[in-house]
């Protein structure tokens, strides 16, 4: 583990796990309930509001996904399961028995697995805008299809709030790293883009489960949401109108307070 680079509000270091050097923020209280966060593609390497917001009730760790942000995705990691066996390492090596999962997008699709996989390990599920299933008749938008500018566009409603993720300069370094993202996605969700065993494999969770939808999303519409409910049981689904792909850039003040009430809920 490298040394912590103490930074505002956040903690930013390096820890080595499976022999990743895995780059994370981690901030909060170190007493509150521990709260693990997974990045949707081409989201790593951030530290903005809706990171902040979680932080202020939760003790947060937001990882860069190997592949993603500052953490190289090694030759050996081609799918799913290298990814869960990965992340449950990482939560043994960050101290986490048991945590809350958070995840965007594919975050989220990896998140549902984790909880499927380890359910031991997971307190309570947030899936945001996940990718990771198949609606019969309602296709997503093919991402590897799309230019970065076309991508942003299907992605968000008010391109002002995409700021942060418009790089400084377009030069060949950004280029290879989207290159690296683009090449690191498509080993997950090339052909097929989603998991065909994950649908019958939602019946097992049973740790409690919000579904937090952008009302506009042109990536992942809106059907998906309501499927992820129907396959996971006892799931509540909360549908954020005014938003699509990217609630949390949005709306980050309503995504985080959703899903820090649920959170914070005592079990039934």
């Amino acid at each position: 583990m490298t040394e912590a680079d103490r930074t505002g509000d956040r903690i930013e270091r390096t820890i080595e796990v499976q022999g990743i050097a895995t780059h994370l923020f981690e901030a909060g209280p170190p007493t509150a309930p521990p709260l693990l966060y997974l990045h949707g593609t081409h989201l790593g390497n951030l530290w903005l509001d809706y990171h902040r917001l979680l932080a202020q009730r939760f003790h947060l760790f937001a990882p860069d996904i190997p592949g993603f942000g500052l953490s190289e995705r090694p030759d050996w990691m081609h799918d799913m399961s290298d990814y869960v066996l990965y992340f449950r390492d990482l939560m043994a090596a960050l101290g986490l028995e048991r945590a809350a999962l958070v995840g965007h997008s594919l975050g989220g699709w990896m998140a549902a697995e984790i909880a499927v996989w380890y359910p031991e390990r997971v307190s309570r599920l947030v899936l945001s805008n996940a990718a990771g299933l198949r609606v019969k008749g309602v296709p997503i938008a093919d991402i590897f299809a799309l230019s970065p500018q076309q991508l942003l566009e299907t992605c968000f409603e008010n391109l002002m709030a995409a700021a942060p993720l418009i790089p400084r300069e377009i030069n060949t370094d950004y280029f290879v790293r989207l290159y690296a993202e683009r090449t690191a996605l498509a080993a997950l969700a090339w052909n097929p883009h989603y998991d065909p065993k994950l649908a019958l494999r939602l019946q097992r969770l049973s740790c409690p489960t919000l579904i937090v939808w952008g009302a506009r999303d042109r990536l992942i519409p809106p059907a998906y949401g309501q499927e992820w409910q129907r396959l996971i049981p006892g799931a509540q689904l909360i549908m954020l109108e005014g938003t699509g792909h990217m609630p949390m850039f949005e709306q980050a003040q309503q995504w985080a307070a959703h899903i820090s009430s649920f959170l914070a809920e005592p079990r039934q």
